[in-house]
């Protein structure tokens, strides 16, 4: 049996340019030892999206993730780069370092 649960992102532009965003899902490889801690998940659908935020905007994107046993997992594996419309370059935002989101799966 499956559990699956909706997740919504939240992506705020707090500076007065516009910014291409794209995000990623897909899960960077960690160690065993975070394994154990935090268990393996799967994100539902798309597994990239690419988008412009305006100046000031939040944008709220509606995500799910599917769960096979229960156990403890951190839902703060996407990885988020932005960079201004003119620029060439993507750099990866300071989310990827935040605190894990964390969410106890208890009954499948």
């Amino acid at each position: 049996s499956l559990c699956l649960v909706p997740v919504t992102l939240l992506l705020s532009n707090c500076s007065q340019a516009v910014v291409d965003v794209m995000i990623d899902l897909r899960h960077k490889t960690t160690s065993p030892e975070a394994l154990e801690i935090h268990g393996s998940f799967t994100w539902l659908g798309q597994t990239q999206y690419k988008l412009q935020l305006k100046s000031q905007e939040v944008y709220s994107l509606q995500l799910k993730a599917c769960f096979v046993r229960t156990g403890v997992y951190n839902l703060g594996t996407p990885r988020v780069f932005a960079k201004l419309v003119d620029q060439v370059t993507l750099f990866e935002t300071s989310q990827q370092n935040s605190m894990p989101a964390l969410i106890i799966i208890n009954n499948i």
